[in-house]
């Protein structure tokens, strides 16, 4: 009877289930939450079962939060299998992803467009908008201002993340010299990703703090070799 006293008690159990969700959403693998959140429903059942009378409706709907992470565990764990990434992948992963699991990697590959660009071509021009994150595989982007060139950005590095992010018109001409390979995602492309798995969001917007990061250190050491543009 003291068993089930603990189980039927609100204030442990919500606390529990509660804790156990609130840790799940502060994760950054999918695996992880997705198994947190299903641990958490199953954990408030008894609770709502134990009542005077069963509440149906709560269960009906805490089984349907548990199915659908259930379901996405099991799609998971399916991709987990075998990811195998092409020349642009694997280098992109190599340069930019590699706090991601391969398999975590991969549903933000599927939304990346590739492009090869010619000497002296015109990537972004000052002034315009921009609705693309741009990821330099190979090769280098001047950045001009004005007509002078203020910087000029390689490997690994983003181009027009400020912009991506913002809203904001470009601020300064970026033009791509002979042999620049590109990955790039397109705002709206990505939009159906983020509404679905909301840490891609939080993760991309990481990405390019980071970049930004670093490109204002490299101003504040007087190196040229990358700047704040977008």
């Amino acid at each position: 009877m003291q068993v089930l006293d603990f189980l039927t008690d609100a204030t442990v159990v919500f606390f529990i289930a509660n804790t156990l969700y609130v840790i799940s959403y502060m994760l950054t693998s999918m695996f992880w939450l997705r198994l947190l959140a299903i641990i958490a429903a199953a954990s408030t059942f008894p609770y709502f079962y134990f009542q005077l009378e069963p509440l149906w409706s709560a269960l009906f709907w805490q089984a349907c939060f548990l199915t659908v992470n259930l379901v996405n565990l099991l799609i998971l764990l399916f991709s987990m299998r075998t990811t195998n990434f092409d020349e642009d992948e694997e280098l992109a992963y190599e340069l930019k992803f590699s706090t991601l699991k391969p398999w975590e990697v991969r549903p933000i590959f599927k939304y990346a467009s590739r492009s090869s660009l010619d000497d002296e071509q015109l990537l972004l021009r000052d002034g315009e908008s921009n609705e693309s994150l741009i990821l330099i595989l190979e090769g280098s982007c001047k950045v001009l201002k004005d007509q002078a060139e203020v910087a000029v950005l390689g490997p690994g590095q983003f181009v027009g993340e400020l912009s991506f992010l913002s809203g904001h018109p470009v601020s300064a001409d970026v033009i791509a010299e002979k042999g620049t390979r590109l990955m790039s995602w397109d705002k709206k492309a990505l939009a159906p990703l983020f509404k679905r798995q909301g840490l891609y969001e939080s993760y991309f917007n990481s990405l390019c703090s980071l970049d930004v990061a670093g490109k204002l250190r490299a101003m504040t050491a007087g190196r040229t070799a990358s700047a704040v543009f977008e």
